[in-house]
């Protein structure tokens, strides 16, 4: 694989960048956007945390992204994760634009869709058959559903903190707040949003992740009834949390022990933290799996795959289908993407691993050379900081008690630098195989001189 450019795009200069820093034009489209589209945008993300206002954006390339104002900035956000190869990569765009001049959907099964399955089997050698929708929840909603289907059992276990889509039985404890979340070996089954019917929450019981203990009380009790247990094998969504060694092996001994089938939602890891994703580094292959946001560096797609006789239940007893499930366009993008990651086995990750852990490190070394109390946490692809007193977090309640202040306080100042990530200490930072240690240097510098400046100020 070509690795990027040191050099490619430009290095954006701290003093000058925060000297000229306008968005009034952001402003002024957050308005009038308001006025026809609830929250001003068709996702709640891409408003929520930004105060006073999200910056509007009209272009990218590699990892520069430009906003309605003219300001140029690294991004650090990569829309959340898909741009695993960077914007408006040639290859995949090249890929779309070859294929949309001989049509778009037919309604049909397409060729495209046989070679993306075996080109899916090339990364993710643990599960035996794939099927193509359109989104991360549609993936995770379909894998409930197969495994209840499966097992003939009704409830689903989650975990707390844990984020696996909008769709009822997902939207379970999300967030939990403390003074109602009850116990901690054993959470309360809470709403993440209004509208979702009592009786979901019946159905789903919430454990606390990276505690084998407190999940074999709960299996003991519920485990009978209990078709499936779905996590996120590297948590993601409230910070990043790795797996304590051997937590993963433990829970599929749990859910082989109470005939459950274990679902790793690796939306966010697939095609990431390895080639074969968290299921891979770690060793631990579970019944079913989802997919999504590495696969296709931003077309609108998703995938849920595994075991056989699991995945052949579909279309036996099991419905499943979208009119835009497998759209042929994304297929091509995903395609092209694959390939891109492939190349020379693989070796865009040894880089994307080298860029993480650069970052991480920086990170780290600033907060002891500032004396400031951070914690860090790194796996390939994927970084979190947050400012705290904990020198380690291993579950929800843990990740959530950090000076979310400062965190948005200091991503404002970093924005004005030409630094763009989201302002929720609870996201992560996706780094790409086209950013560069320039891109990494960048970010340092700028971090260094937003903490002093805020500091200052507070």
């Amino acid at each position: 694989m070509e690795m990027p450019d040191e050099t490619d795009g430009p290095i954006l200069e701290v003093k000058e960048v925060a000297k000229k820093y306008d968005t009034k034009r952001s402003l002024n489209l957050f308005k009038k956007s308001k006025r026809l589209i609830p929250t001003g945008a068709s996702s709640l993300m891409r408003t929520a945390s930004w105060d006073p206002y999200p910056i509007f954006m009209k272009k990218g390339k590699g990892t520069r992204i430009w906003d309605v104002d003219g300001n140029v900035y690294i991004d650090f956000l990569m829309a959340f994760g898909p741009l695993i190869n960077g914007h408006a990569n040639e290859k995949i765009t090249s890929a779309v634009r070859k294929y949309i001049k001989n049509g778009d959907l037919y309604g049909t099964p397409n060729e495209l869709e046989y070679k993306l399955a075996r080109e899916f089997k090339k990364f993710v050698k643990t599960q035996d058959m794939v099927t193509f929708a359109l989104s991360g929840s549609d993936a995770t909603f379909n894998a409930l559903r197969i495994a209840r289907a499966a097992t003939g059992k009704d409830m689903i276990l989650k975990f707390e903190g844990h984020y696996h889509g909008l769709h009822d039985y997902a939207a379970v404890s999300v967030e939990a707040p403390a003074p109602v979340a009850g116990l901690k070996w054993f959470p309360k089954s809470l709403p993440y949003t209004a509208g979702i019917p009592p009786a979901v929450m019946d159905t789903v019981v919430v454990s606390s992740w990276n505690d084998l203990e407190s999940l074999s009380k709960i299996l003991k009790i519920r485990g009978n009834e209990i078709a499936a247990m779905i996590m996120e094998p590297i948590m993601a969504n409230s910070t990043l949390v790795s797996p304590e060694p051997g937590y993963l092996k433990g829970v599929r001994e749990l859910a082989d022990e109470y005939n459950i089938l274990l679902i790793f939602d690796e939306v966010i890891t697939g095609f990431r933290v390895s080639e074969g994703g968290a299921q891979q580094l770690f060793g631990v292959k579970p019944d079913l799996s989802s997919w999504a946001k590495s696969m296709s560096n931003g077309y609108p797609i998703s995938a849920l795959s595994g075991k056989r006789e699991y995945m052949e239940l579909i279309g036996n007893g099991v419905g499943y289908g979208g009119t835009y499930f497998g759209h042929p366009i994304s297929e091509v993008a995903s395609l092209a993407n694959l390939k891109i990651l492939e190349t020379n086995d693989f070796e865009a990750y040894t880089h994307l691993a080298r860029i993480t852990r650069k970052l991480g490190k920086g990170i780290e070394e600033i907060a002891d050379d500032m004396d400031e109390p951070m914690f860090v946490n790194y796996e390939t692809g994927l970084l979190t900081f947050i400012f705290t007193d904990q020198r380690k977090i291993t579950n929800y309640r843990e990740s959530i008690l950090m000076d979310w202040t400062k965190y948005t306080g200091v991503q404002k100042k970093m924005l004005e630098r030409g630094i763009y990530y989201n302002p929720d200490g609870a996201e992560r930072i996706p780094l790409s195989t086209v950013h560069t240690e320039a891109d990494v240097d960048a970010f340092l510098t700028a971090l260094r001189e937003s903490i002093k400046e805020y500091n200052r100020e507070n």
